[in-house]
């Protein structure tokens, strides 16, 4: 009973959260910007709902990533990628960068905040470290809608050299590379994807007019929120463990924002389960700290390998 409970999908909680997803986005990029009477305020404070709800409008795509969003796998894909789309990013894009991270956490390949001095520079590192945690990581993702139509050849050879096999044995992903980015059905889903992704937020900038700076602002709201809470969980933590991450403890409403996403280690080691059943198979380390120390100690700025501050593990 305890087993069926835990892995229970709450289908009416994620139909209902994603609904007001898409309202809020059809409202702030469409109706109310359409209608001339509105008056600015409202379109910031739509813009302003929409931006704070960048935390839990990934939670919900990232929850469709792991095929746990809806417990129909065809109706949980459809849904995945109006979220994604409204998101900015095409779905198969998304969800594969995000398996890739699950794959190489804390390898050389997955952990954005070291670097090597005998490879970059200090002050290469640390800006480059900045721009990721300001707006780089979001960035990215919008550059997927462009970078789709890359020719297949280039794809390849650079996804490639992203996904290679590890040095504990762990194969890479060049097979998955193949079938869910780089094969036809695939490959034309994500350009389909970013078509509608263009047109979306092209259509919305040529409606709001001599008003665009409130969408800007949403998009560059979003770009922050994300690039600040993506990588919180794994900054400093030891290196060559795949399946960890920190556990942040949080208030209960920022939890709920979260959908539990601060539970982060309890995800990385079941990472099928339902955002609503991580605290119940959340442990306590001592490096767990509360969610704003891990957001704020970014900003330290990168580690270095061999560094004093180093994570304790072989590099």
């Amino acid at each position: 009973m305890l087993a069926r409970t835990i892995r229970s999908v709450p289908t009416r909680i994620n139909a209902s959260l994603a609904a007001l997803v898409v309202l809020v986005h059809l409202a702030a990029l469409i109706v109310l910007p359409a209608i001339q009477a509105v008056p600015g305020g409202v379109l910031v404070a739509m813009m302003a709902i929409a931006a704070l709800g960048t935390p839990t409008h990934w939670a919900l795509v990232h929850e469709a990533i792991h095929s746990v969003l809806l417990p129909r796998r065809a109706a949980n894909g459809r849904l995945a990628r109006v979220l994604a789309i409204l998101f900015g990013v095409p779905f198969r894009a998304v969800r594969f960068a995000h398996l890739r991270h699950h794959r190489y956490n804390r390898t050389r390949w997955g952990r954005e905040e070291m670097y090597d001095p005998a490879e970059c520079s200090e002050l290469a590192a640390y800006a480059l470290h900045y721009l990721r945690i300001t707006v780089g990581l979001y960035v990215g993702e919008l550059a997927l809608s462009l970078l789709c139509w890359l020719p297949r050849p280039v794809l390849r050879r650079h996804l490639y050299a992203l996904c290679p096999d590890t040095s504990d044995g762990t194969p890479g992903m060049r097979v998955v590379v193949d079938r869910e980015v780089l094969s036809t059905s695939a490959l034309a889903e994500i350009r389909i994807d970013a078509i509608a992704v263009v047109a979306l937020y092209g259509g919305a900038f040529a409606i709001y007019g001599s008003r665009w700076p409130i969408l800007a602002a949403l998009l560059a709201a979003r770009a922050f929120i994300s690039s600040q809470l993506d990588h919180a969980p794994h900054h400093g933590t030891p290196l060559e463990r795949r399946d960890h991450a920190l556990n942040l403890s949080a208030p209960r409403w920022l939890r709920h924002l979260l959908l539990n996403f601060n539970f982060h280690r309890a995800h990385h080691r079941h990472p099928h389960l339902p955002w609503r059943s991580l605290p119940m198979v959340a442990d306590a380390e001592p490096e767990d700290i509360p969610f704003a120390q891990a957001v704020l100690r970014q900003w330290r700025g990168p580690v270095a390998l061999g560094g004093g501050d180093a994570p304790g593990a072989n590099a």
